[in-house]
């Protein structure tokens, strides 16, 4: 058997990072598997497992594409009360809430060696300090938890 390109490989890890993003968004994290993968792209499930080992392993390499989209529905120019309002406004946004399922996921399910939750939580204190000083992160503090009562809804 020929040895695959470079560029195959990385059309191949592109190719199942795209049906990982589609389906964290629309079936969720916990819902998506190896074998949902394999259907949706044609790869099989071993040759997904060779590029990535671990489910978490997902989260990891799409750490910052999730962020992107997490924060792109959020109002970032108009203070602390338009964050807040965009905040609550995206918590009817399915894609939104699909983000921070994920993100609530591997805190409660405590991956010591998944970085992902850690970054996320970390990147939106940095964000909140950067933009609203002292009275963001109260703010975000409170959205976290008022979002972890509604998704559990």
């Amino acid at each position: 058997m020929p040895k695959r390109s470079k560029e195959d490989t990385e059309i191949t890890i592109q190719t199942i990072m795209d049906a990982v993003v589609e389906q964290i968004l629309t079936l969720g994290y916990d819902k998506m598997s190896y074998t949902t993968l394999s259907k949706q792209t044609g790869i099989s499930r071993t040759g997904i497992s060779h590029h990535f080992p671990k489910k978490q392993d997902f989260a990891n390499a799409l750490d910052q594409r999730i962020f992107s989209m997490f924060v792109e529905k959020l109002e970032l120019e108009k203070g602390v009360e338009g964050f807040a309002d965009s905040w609550l406004t995206a918590l009817s946004d399915e894609k939104f809430c699909a983000t921070l399922r994920l993100l609530f996921h591997h805190i409660a399910s405590a991956q010591s060696d998944s970085g992902f939750s850690q970054r996320g939580i970390e990147r939106l204190y940095v964000l909140c300090q950067e933009r609203f000083g002292a009275e963001g992160e109260k703010e975000l503090e409170w959205l976290l938890g008022k979002s972890l009562t509604t998704l559990a809804r």
